[in-house]
């Protein structure tokens, strides 16, 4: 992430503080743009998502709230079996 020195960030500070309390709560946010839109609409700044992305993940460093995907086919009993003979 190259920037110039001194060069003043696209969302403002005060943007960026909502967002970190925001972020802080526990329903936070689902993805970048989700992030992005409540960006637009609750403090009228509007970025590209490349600038949210980077503001976030690399200055903010929060977890966006989002469960890792699972198999609907998955067998509760199977998974539990992996679990107990896995070696780690």
């Amino acid at each position: 992430m190259n920037t110039a020195p001194g060069k003043v960030s696209k969302i403002p500070p005060v943007a960026i503080d909502k967002l970190k309390q925001r972020l802080a709560q526990p329903q936070g946010f689902n993805s970048y743009g989700h992030i992005q839109q409540w960006l637009k609409t609750e403090c009228g700044v509007e970025v590209a998502y490349r600038t949210v992305h980077q503001t976030v993940r690399y200055k903010l460093n929060p977890k966006l709230k989002v469960p890792r995907p699972r198999s609907k086919n998955a067998l509760p009993e199977v998974q539990l079996a992996f679990k107990k003979n896995s070696k780690t």
